[in-house]
């Protein structure tokens, strides 16, 4: 059993778990106060670990059977929510008590309900979702995601790949996780990419964010993006929203990018696979906006504007060499 799901009763217990219960307890009783609600922020701000094994407990409370579906997390960066049940706070305590007390099937039962939903791109495949609680998400080819999204409840995890993000407007969060890096943030839109080797790029193209990375917090205006280059190093910027969302209608924009980078790009789009065939010319710069999905055409593109040969051979398009 996860240390971290114990009763309050139990002994060996860690008493930050215990404290998380009781304040869902607290602030969802009908006698809660505007001096529980200052306290509940003074123990939030106090140790960082206190806003996870928060979130931890409401996401198990949320899974209880015959608990109201309406009632959420308390989100940290707005005000807290008003009460949803009339349950007196000895009844909410006892409840919290037992559902964070879940061993065998029980505890699989929730892991299973907490994984949220998966959602998979192949090679050139794009898809459009509209989520339980009313948001839309755009997922570009070759991209794996989790996604939680509920009235109480709103998370999306970025295996791989870019999503676009439409995030309507409550007073829940949305929170997204891409590994090195994460965000939260209210309405508005946002555009999330994850390659293989753990590189992110997050742009707020309308709406802001509270932006995780690297150990560091910043805040991400409208219009600026946050990314991490080849060396690792953090980057902002303000990119131009055009060519931020070239992706969703099959386009793709490179400036001065190595030429094996943007075979990379072009193979997330075509089974014909863009090969480059020395390591010479896998250093030649590339800028442009090009049409992502045909890589014979792109080949040849390519192989006029860097006076190097082209071949294909089979399902392979032959760059230099």
């Amino acid at each position: 059993m996860d240390e971290g799901l114990v009763s309050p009763d139990m002994p060996g217990e860690r008493p930050m778990a215990r404290t998380a219960a009781e304040w869902i307890a607290r602030l969802n009783a009908d006698e809660r106060t505007v001096d529980d609600e200052q306290a509940f922020r003074a123990w939030i701000a106090a140790d960082p670990a206190h806003a996870a094994d928060f979130e931890r407990a409401t996401d198990i409370w949320a899974l209880v059977p015959g608990t109201d579906a309406a009632m959420r997390p308390v989100p940290v960066p707005v005000p807290v929510p008003a009460p949803v049940r009339s349950l007196s706070r000895r009844r909410m305590i006892a409840a919290c008590a037992g559902t964070l007390v879940v061993g065998g099937g029980g505890m699989a039962m929730m892991q299973t309900a907490m994984a949220g939903t998966r959602y998979r791109t192949g090679i050139g495949e794009q898809r459009q979702l509209t989520l339980p609680e009313g948001s839309t998400l755009f997922l570009d080819a070759d991209t794996d995601v989790r996604v939680l999204a509920s009235a109480s409840r709103r998370r999306l995890w970025l295996e791989r790949g870019r999503v676009a993000l439409t995030v309507k407007p409550t007073v829940v969060p949305f929170a997204i996780d891409a590994g090195r890096g994460s965000f939260v943030a209210g309405s508005g839109r946002f555009d999330v990419r994850r390659d293989n080797d753990d590189r992110l790029a997050m742009t707020a193209l309308a709406g802001q964010a509270d932006v995780a990375i690297d150990g560091g917090q910043r805040h991400l205006a409208a219009g600026q993006r946050i990314r991490t280059d080849a060396a690792d190093a953090v980057q902002v910027d303000r990119p131009d929203a055009e060519t931020t969302q070239a992706w969703q209608s099959g386009r793709a924009a490179f400036h001065d990018d190595r030429l094996d980078a943007v075979a990379a790009e072009a193979n997330r789009y075509s089974l014909t696979r863009l090969v480059i065939a020395d390591p010479h010319t896998a250093a030649l710069r590339v800028s442009g906006m090009y049409r992502m999905g045909d890589n014979v055409a792109l080949g040849q593109a390519l192989s006029q504007l860097l006076s190097v040969p082209v071949r294909q051979v089979d399902d392979r398009v032959l760059l230099g060499g």
